[in-house]
């Protein structure tokens, strides 16, 4: 038993706090660079307040911590980020990095309070969810009113209801497919904007980097999310089925680095991991053998990738603390 009168942190329950513990650190980096270059002031207060739900995050948690006597994670914090770099991203993508930030956050907070026994965990889970989605909102709506949120393609209302009675219902691996159906739809177009933010911040991130090897590694990274997405569109337009981009110019040409290298390279490791828990789900809600097939094909390349980035993160001899506490409590 722990001296606060609690049981002790289950390995579910440690790990999803500290891994939330680093991502919050992380966050809040790229949310101070945000702040300290956007222009539109509707944006700027959405920013405000994911710095302080962030702050509220690692404020409850180094308290848990403490209490606990567990070590404090080696976060990233005033050495990663270059206070005085010029935007490298638009104010149109702070938003939608918000609006997807947000998403994630809501899918994680909702696995972590529902693999979390102890009660204190549980609301505190349940009050970050609120937070997050108080957020969320608002990046949706600001997005909607300037014309920036990509919806979802429109269906005819079903005007009856069928039973599925024939096998062909599943598809094929090769061949003609029957029409995708519209949960079908809605994955393949969220992981186009998931792939959009990651193709996006990788690209920028390659402009800046100081070491070549992570640059290489970056821009590695921003061709698979371009070569997914292209995936995704082609399945969409195979079944006659449209859908909106209006990701452009959302990169300025600045070349000097607002993070150091490590954290944009833990970003990278961090998109992919969203990415591929995206994927994955998106498999569960695809009947189509060749959807379900292609999502798989896209996990083992994210899931490489990965794995590349984690071998570059071993090889930096002050990142590899960081790493093997993260390793022993997965």
């Amino acid at each position: 038993m722990s001296t606060n009168r609690h049981p002790r942190l289950t390995a579910s329950e440690l790990a999803t706090l500290w891994n939330t513990y680093m991502a919050d650190t992380m966050g809040k980096c790229m949310l101070l660079h945000f702040k300290n270059t956007v222009e539109d002031k509707k944006t700027e207060k959405i920013i405000d307040l994911g710095l302080k739900i962030a702050e509220n995050h690692l404020e409850s948690l180094t308290e848990l911590f403490q209490k606990e006597q567990i070590a404090i994670p080696q976060g990233f914090g005033e050495n990663d980020i270059h206070k005085n770099a010029p935007r490298l991203f638009s104010d149109e993508f702070y938003l939608r990095y918000l609006e997807h930030m947000g998403r994630t956050g809501l899918n994680t907070y909702s696995l972590a309070k529902a693999i979390a026994a102890r009660k204190d965990i549980r609301e505190l889970y349940k009050l970050w969810y609120s937070q997050t989605e108080t957020m969320y909102d608002l990046a949706v709506d600001l997005s909607l009113e300037y014309g920036f949120y990509v919806r979802s393609p429109y269906l005819d209302y079903p005007d009856e209801v069928l039973f599925v009675e024939d096998n062909d219902f599943l598809g094929q691996f090769l061949g003609k497919q029957r029409p995708l159906l519209a949960i079908e739809i809605a994955h393949l177009g969220t992981n186009i904007e998931v792939c959009h933010v990651g193709q996006t911040v990788l690209l920028g991130f390659s402009q800046v980097a100081k070491s070549q090897e992570i640059r290489t590694f970056l821009q590695r990274g921003s061709k698979i999310g371009k070569k997914q997405i292209k995936t995704f569109f082609e399945i969409l337009q195979d079944s006659n089925t449209s859908y909106p981009s209006t990701w452009d110019s959302l990169i300025t040409g600045s070349i000097e680095p607002p993070f150091s290298d490590k954290l944009m390279l833990f970003q990278a490791n961090l998109l992919s991991a969203i990415a591929i828990a995206d994927f994955g789900t998106a498999i569960g809600g695809s009947v189509r053998k060749d959807i379900g097939l292609e999502y798989a094909k896209l996990i083992a390349e994210l899931a490489s990738y990965a794995e590349d980035g984690a071998k570059m993160i071993l090889k930096k001899g002050g990142w590899k603390s960081r790493l093997k506490s993260t390793i022993e409590i997965n």
